[in-house]
């Protein structure tokens, strides 16, 4: 049995259109020019074909809406040049980091865009995760996040009073996280899906207690309560293709990235 992965291909609409700044083409013929700037037909042409391979069927009006916004786009970019922003250090970064992307998003379609998975392959990497997993315990987890460490102190001191509010109150009230709407429920957690500053205590917390300190975060400061705690139940190989071609997906990606860089010479 084979799974075909396609690979995820950013070079879409936009950013054929966001690359384009008036650069000469070999274009049949000119559909437009734009204060002397000619726009060629092998512009219209390729963006039509972008429209096109994202299901977008190929009309006179669509042509027609392309053409202008391309010239809406080529009056922008001129004007953009003529204020100078073309030569701001920080606007020449992002103009490299966009092409740098484009080549290697590219690339990488070039490379494994047909990518053919065998039901071996995705057999092997099944094995080596449910070995990986091993008796692994998921537990749910929620969690009350709070912008400093006075107001998250404030909150365990309203948790600990003897008749303080449940802690899915104080969540809806208190969290700016957005699982506050939740009561502050983030689900069944594996200890490797939870941030490693949190997955410690998670661990270690009994069913229905809560941190005693709150945990600095990036996200802010977090008080966590251990709802539940239960054996992981590890899906069948059937209903885990699709993620296992993404893993094995992942490793071939990784393992070609690491083969050029070894070649490289980086000094």
């Amino acid at each position: 049995m084979k799974v075909k992965f396609n690979t995820m291909n950013r070079l879409v609409l936009a950013s054929a259109l966001f690359a384009w700044g008036g650069a000469s083409l070999a274009a049949d013929t000119t559909i437009a020019t734009v204060n002397g700037v000619k726009i060629g037909s092998e512009m219209l042409d390729f963006v039509v074909a972008n429209n096109v391979a994202q299901g977008i069927k190929d009309t006179p009006d669509l042509r027609a809406a392309l053409k202008t916004e391309l010239v809406s786009r080529e009056v922008l970019v001129q004007e953009a040049k003529k204020q100078g922003l073309d030569k701001e250090q920080a606007m020449k970064m992002q103009l490299v980091m966009q092409q740098n992307s484009m080549l290697i998003d590219a690339l990488l379609a070039k490379q494994f865009g047909n990518l053919n998975i065998t039901d071996e392959q995705l057999r092997a990497e099944y094995k080596r995760q449910v070995n990986q997993l091993g008796d692994a315990e998921q537990y749910h987890v929620s969690h009350i996040v709070t912008a400093t460490e006075a107001d998250a102190k404030a909150v365990l001191k309203e948790l600990n009073a003897k008749k303080g509010p449940a802690f899915s109150k104080l969540a809806r009230e208190k969290s700016i996280h957005p699982s506050a709407q939740n009561g502050g429920s983030l689900g069944w957690l594996l200890p490797n899906q939870i941030a490693p500053a949190l997955a410690g205590a998670v661990v270690n917390l009994g069913v229905g207690n809560t941190t005693n300190t709150p945990i600095a975060t990036s996200d802010g400061w977090q008080v966590l309560k251990v709802e539940g705690k239960r054996k992981f139940k590890v899906p069948s190989f059937e209903e885990s293709k699709q993620q296992l071609a993404n893993a094995v997906y992942t490793k071939e990606r990784t393992e070609y990235v690491q083969k050029l860089v070894n070649a490289a010479k980086v000094d």
